[in-house]
């Protein structure tokens, strides 16, 4: 099981997320609606999620903008970014700002929830 904080502006894309999720039984931790709420949230963790699910194209700050952000935390290194978004031309920069994993959208839901298990046992 993996802990996760979902980021993403989208209210039937964080139910979606929640929903699969829980079918391989994964927790979420958390869920912020933009980088700024995000990055407030995960700073006070005790323990960081062991999987951050992020968009891009959010109000308030980008998905770029909060990983370069979620650099700065300590426990940040422990934490696997997924980057999901429908904008291939920023793929180069989040994979150089420690994302893990990119995803294009659109993608399967029950897929994402496969590989964020498979991303979890690495």
């Amino acid at each position: 099981m993996a802990t996760i904080y979902i980021i993403d502006d989208e209210d039937s894309i964080q139910f979606l997320y929640k929903e699969a999720f829980a079918l391989e039984g994964h927790k979420i931790v958390g869920i912020a609606d933009n980088g700024m709420q995000a990055i407030e949230e995960i700073d006070k963790f005790r323990k960081c999620p062991d999987i951050i699910i992020m968009d891009h194209r959010m109000p308030i700050k980008n998905g770029l903008d909060t990983l370069k952000d979620l650099q700065k935390l300590k426990a940040f290194s422990k934490s696997k970014i997924l980057f999901i978004t429908a904008d291939p031309t920023v793929r180069e920069e989040a994979s150089k700002l420690g994302a893990a994993l990119f995803i294009q959208k659109p993608f399967s839901i029950l897929q994402l929830a496969k590989i964020i298990t498979e991303l979890n046992k690495k």
